[in-house]
């Protein structure tokens, strides 16, 4: 008599869903489907063998990509890429946050905070069987308060910063392994008062992945930003590597010319609870009040945070995360209004922690 086979299906996003403040990014389900009936010992091998390959795949394909990467931190600008299923529906995401950088000492004398708040919103949806339009639309803000600065030639040289971004993507599909990812992205990044005009963002990416496994994906490409009074170019690396059932490695995704950007190492206990660990670089550039003590000039804080992440799912699409970490190599930085550095300082380690909220439709 025949031995009936079962079929196991994982939703790739309820299982491996990575850092929540997301931008554009494609709501795709990865399908794994296993025969149950093989030897266990058969299939301990040969998932062995296929864990060693996607090792050293991930290696050799990466090396070169790593080192332009840490020659080049300001660029590191991870988005866009998870695995794509062109034939899925329409999804919708949203999610809102919040976060607290404590008290540093600055170089020179002096301290600051910053208290960060967040909410996205996005979808995206099939044109044909080959092509994926993906919008998102994201808001943060960001509320500085300093201390006795010294380091600089005013002791407040900016408060409250404002920052609407809205990115477009599209996608095409080249065949059953590559994809196309390539769309715009303008942001307004402004202190309160600061000019409409004057405080725009703006540029775009390129960038291909390649599906070697179903559960390996792995991209390149290069962006192109005005980001007030400079323009930058910058490499990109993507990747979504699904190790074991339980360990995942992948992208922090967030969209345009601020971080973070990086690796988070995601372990799933169970359907419920997630713990990841991962690092960035985070580079918050935008225009001063037009009215302030440096009229329409550049505020600048860059770090690289390093932190640890416990999720919770509490409904079928809704997760909750607690972030904690520090920002390390912190440094603030002071333009003119034509770009033309003022002054630069940098300020300690500082721990920083928070909270999140998302979902996916």
């Amino acid at each position: 008599m025949a031995m009936k086979k079962t079929l196991r299906v994982h939703d790739g996003h309820r299982r491996f869903a990575l850092y929540p403040q997301r931008f554009c990014e494609e709501a795709s389900q990865s399908f794994l489907v296993r025969d149950t009936d093989k030897a266990p010992s058969k299939f301990v091998k040969e998932e062995s063998k296929h864990l060693w390959m996607r090792l050293s795949l991930f290696l050799k394909a990466t090396g070169m990509a790593l080192l332009l990467l840490v020659g080049h931190p300001a660029f590191l600008f991870a988005q866009m890429m998870v695995p794509l299923e062109i034939g899925q529906g329409p999804r919708y995401w949203a999610s809102a946050g919040s976060s607290y950088q404590f008290k540093s000492d600055v170089t020179g004398g002096g301290d600051f905070s910053v208290s960060r708040y967040s909410l996205m919103v996005g979808g995206s949806a099939p044109i044909d069987d080959k092509i994926r339009i993906g919008v998102g639309l994201t808001y943060n803000f960001e509320d500085y308060n300093f201390s006795n600065l010294k380091g600089f030639p005013v002791a407040n040289p900016w408060n409250q910063i404002d920052r609407v971004g809205l990115g477009v993507r599209v996608t095409y599909k080249l065949g059953d392994n590559w994809s196309l990812h390539a769309g715009p992205i303008v942001q307004y990044a402004g202190e309160r008062g600061a000019d409409f005009g004057d405080s725009l963002m703006y540029g775009g990416i390129i960038a291909a992945t390649y599906r070697a496994s179903r559960d390996f994906v792995i991209g390149f490409g290069g962006g192109v930003f005005y980001r007030l009074e400079e323009t930058r170019v910058f490499p990109s690396l993507f990747v979504s590597w699904k190790i074991t059932d339980k360990l995942h490695l992948g992208n922090s995704y967030r969209l345009g010319p601020t971080g973070p950007a990086g690796l988070e190492l995601t372990y799933i206990f169970n359907k419920n609870w997630q713990l990841g660990v991962g690092a960035g670089y985070r580079s918050s550039r935008f225009r001063l009040d037009s009215t302030g003590p440096i009229p329409s000039g550049i505020g600048e804080n860059d770090s690289w945070p390093v932190y640890v992440r416990l999720s919770r799912r509490l409904w079928e699409m809704v997760n909750i995360d607690l972030f904690g970490g520090a920002a390390f190599g912190g440094k603030l930085k002071l333009d003119d209004s034509s770009g033309n550095e003022i002054n630069s300082t940098s300020y300690n380690t500082t721990p920083l922690v928070g909270l999140a909220l998302r979902g996916i439709f």
